[in-house]
């Protein structure tokens, strides 16, 4: 809870994208493994990947994408949680 009091926005974007990352790539791994097994799972424009190659790019392209939206939810949340700290009750000085 200290972290969370004293880090800069920084500390507190790299946590929390760092997290939402992991997520995101063992998702992406396991989408890896999908997409040889069954790519008609993954579709593109409407219509199913027919080779695994085509379910590979429609992954790489949702992981990219899904990174990009990490990377601002993680910005706003840092913000946010920058403005909530200033209204918590500081600790008494000894």
């Amino acid at each position: 809870m200290d972290y969370l009091k004293r880090a800069p926005f920084g500390g507190l974007f790299l946590v929390t994208f760092t997290v939402a990352a992991t997520f995101q790539v063992l998702m992406a791994l396991l989408g890896l493994l999908l997409a040889f097994l069954s790519p008609g799972l993954f579709f593109m424009n409407g219509a199913p990947a027919t080779s695994p190659v085509q379910a590979v790019g429609v992954l790489l392209f949702l992981l990219v994408v899904g990174l990009v939206i990490n990377a601002g939810i993680s910005a706003i949340g840092a913000l946010l949680w920058m403005g909530v700290r200033i209204a918590l009750p500081k600790p008494a000085s000894v």
